[in-house]
């Protein structure tokens, strides 16, 4: 029989009581940070705390620790890291398909996408 592995970091615990904006600001930005929802915080087993904000539109997650670091949630629910430029792509880019979007939007995801390129 084969094993199946799963890499990442496990969630001990949650909290969805008192919200944490800054990761998502330093992320994208004040304008796109509107756009988002809140969803809670996990910590994982290394210490870090994992913001979880979903957008309303593409009503996908944003999965950032301070710093700001990127996180996807593997099928087996544990978090791996992501490169920040594409979780932003993929939480956003899906936007203008769903409900439109203003050119000012466009420069900001541009310029978070380039912000998050930068971040190792």
């Amino acid at each position: 029989m084969c094993e199946i592995t799963c890499r990442g970091f496990e969630a001990d615990a949650f909290q969805i009581d008192h919200p944490h904006w800054d990761p998502l600001l330093a992320a994208v930005g004040e304008r796109l940070t509107s756009g988002f929802m809140w969803m809670q915080e996990e910590t994982l087993e290394d210490g870090r705390d994992v913001q979880a904000y979903k957008h309303r539109h593409t009503r996908r997650y944003l999965y950032l620790t301070d710093g700001p670091r990127a996180f996807e949630r593997a099928a087996c629910g544990r978090f791996v890291p992501l490169r920040l430029d594409f979780a932003i792509q993929r939480a956003l880019c899906t936007w203008w398909l769903l409900r439109g979007w203003e050119p000012e939007d466009v420069e900001a995801i541009k310029a978070a996408v380039t912000r998050g390129a930068r971040i190792e």
